[in-house]
């Protein structure tokens, strides 16, 4: 339960919980809060947006487990969420919190070519973390989707990547990507 007095607010109360590694448990107590009120998840929100990259990072993991069980929470702040994973200079750890909520967001009709354009970027810089590869192919998958053409082009690009550079989890994630269009889907 968010505990608060009459000077806290929602921002402080969660502060003050994130303050040191949340377990699983709270990880989950507080999710299951924001999902019941708006303002909690206002809060993650703010916390996310401020400097403390330890913060961030608690509210986020958060925020992703809110989007795994509802997603439809946070459909009206994709654009913000979006302009965070564009962002310059968060760390990797963060991004790839962005990213998997993304990715459990429902797909948009129209494309964002800048997000994409980034996705396909990162996919290929072996500079990023393996997991922000692994969800960049991901996410480049589905949103090139939209058009039939794109999508080809998409797997060309894959076809072309040479895989022994990568680490493993970027190769399922690729090899996954090749498969569904085999199978169709």
């Amino acid at each position: 339960m968010l505990i608060q007095n009459s000077t806290t607010t929602p921002v402080e109360a969660l502060r003050m919980r994130l303050q040191k590694p949340p377990g699983k448990s709270l990880v989950w107590e507080i999710a299951t809060e924001a999902m019941n009120d708006a303002s909690v998840l206002d809060a993650l929100f703010q916390l996310m947006g401020e400097g403390d990259a330890s913060l961030c990072w608690r509210a986020a993991w958060i925020v992703e487990k809110v989007s795994a069980t509802c997603p439809s929470m946070l459909v009206g702040r994709r654009r913000e969420i979006r302009d965070w994973v564009l962002s310059a200079g968060i760390a990797d750890s963060f991004r790839r919190l962005l990213l998997g909520i993304l990715s459990h967001l429902p797909d948009e009709d129209a494309l964002d070519v800048e997000l994409l354009n980034f996705l396909l970027d990162r996919m290929v810089d072996l500079q990023s973390s393996s997991a922000v590869q692994a969800l960049s192919v991901k996410l480049a998958s589905r949103m090139s989707r939209i058009d039939a053409d794109l999508h080809d082009e998409f797997l060309c690009i894959l076809r072309n990547i040479c895989l022994e550079y990568y680490p493993s989890g970027v190769r399922a994630a690729v090899r996954s990507c090749l498969k569904e269009k085999i199978q169709g889907r």
